[in-house]
């Protein structure tokens, strides 16, 4: 992050922000993905760290001098901090100004170690990753559009005699997952692409109709939103791969999660960090997941699966991060996806 869009944060959430400096970050925050989830991060951890230090003033009354370096210290520097920042006019000098937010991003830097600090010792691994995960819910809440590559690593076909009555039983076989490209929107958009013998397979739904324009034939669309997306993995056991928010709330819900040491990347490469979840035994889905993420913005790069169900079929697959880029506004409509001569018929 550079410096300029530093100050604008700091700006923003010390509410000092001129209007012009406020159109400014807004254009900053809309100019991408990755700029957006910084925002996130740090307005959350502005929020988190004042709420700690409003509970550690309620248990604690009125703080007493400094004893050590734990919370205390982190309130009382806080407060110092943001008094010295009250008493100086909205309207003083710039230069002013910008020492007062210096000081204030200085002392949540300072809060935000001394906290981290004391909480790896006092929290345990499983609070630790809850709390990582919902963190990544959070950031991954927002509305844009993503594409993924689908790499498919084992397949792995159930014991014979073991396997009761599947409602994919007597269907066709699926077309391969391996190679496949997957998009996806909120909403229930998606559309997920593969490549056959016969040709380009493709599937989706725009969130008011589902279809699929199959090699050869006539293409088929339905107003049930769920006819068309049996090809998709993880949605007859609740983890759904076009709904990364409601994949990761799954997680939440149903697995023990817990997270692995932070990996430095080169120079120029953001801090990576990986979540695995492992599945609780009476509930269903694959057996577990791991989630490679940035520590800093929370971008999830990569999403492996192991053992997820699909149909008769159990598989490891990897879900790979391509884009993150806007796609056009009909591209989850079938006939961006057909010759327009096509034959089109209603289920």
């Amino acid at each position: 992050m550079n410096e300029a869009a530093q100050f604008l944060i700091d700006g923003y959430l010390d509410d000092v922000l001129t209007i012009e400096q406020h159109e400014e970050l807004s254009t900053w925050i809309r100019s991408s993905p990755q700029n957006a989830r910084k925002f996130a991060a740090a307005v959350m951890l502005h929020d988190r760290l004042r709420n700690e230090m409003i509970v550690s003033g309620e248990r604690q009354g009125v703080s007493p001098p400094c004893r050590s370096a734990g919370d205390e210290f982190v309130v009382e520097n806080a407060e110092a901090v943001t008094r010295r920042a009250d008493a100086l006019p909205l309207a003083g000098v710039v230069a002013r100004r910008r020492s007062v937010i210096t000081l204030l991003s200085t002392a949540t830097l300072i809060c935000v170690a001394v906290v981290l600090f004391f909480k790896s010792f006092g929290d345990s691994p499983t609070l630790a990753a809850a709390g990582e995960l919902q963190r990544l819910i959070e950031l991954n809440a927002q509305t844009m559009d993503r594409t993924y590559q689908i790499t498919v690593e084992e397949t792995v076909l159930p014991h014979r005699g073991r396997r009761g009555p599947s409602p994919e039983d007597g269907r066709p076989p699926k077309a391969p997952m391996d190679g496949a490209t997957l998009y996806v929107r909120d909403g229930q958009q998606f559309v997920l692409s593969r490549i056959t013998n016969a040709g380009p397979f493709v599937t989706g739904s725009n969130g008011k109709v589902s279809w699929a324009v199959r090699p050869d034939g006539p293409v088929r669309y339905s107003k049930d939103l769920n006819r068309f997306n049996r090809d998709l993995p993880g949605h007859e056991h609740d983890m759904p791969l076009v709904n990364i928010h409601d994949g990761l709330e799954r997680l939440r819900r149903a697995y023990d999660v817990q997270l692995l040491p932070v990996e430095d990347g080169e120079s120029s490469e953001p801090a990576t960090r990986l979540l695995v979840a492992v599945r609780d035994p009476k509930e269903r889905g694959p057996r577990r997941v791991e989630i490679s993420y940035e520590v800093e913005s929370g971008l999830i790069r990569q999403m492996r699966f192991i053992e997820m169900p699909y149909g008769p079929e159990s598989l490891t697959l990897r879900l790979t991060l391509l884009s993150e880029d806007s796609l056009d506004v009909r591209f989850f409509d079938h006939e961006s996806h057909h010759d327009s001569n096509r034959r089109v018929e209603v289920e």
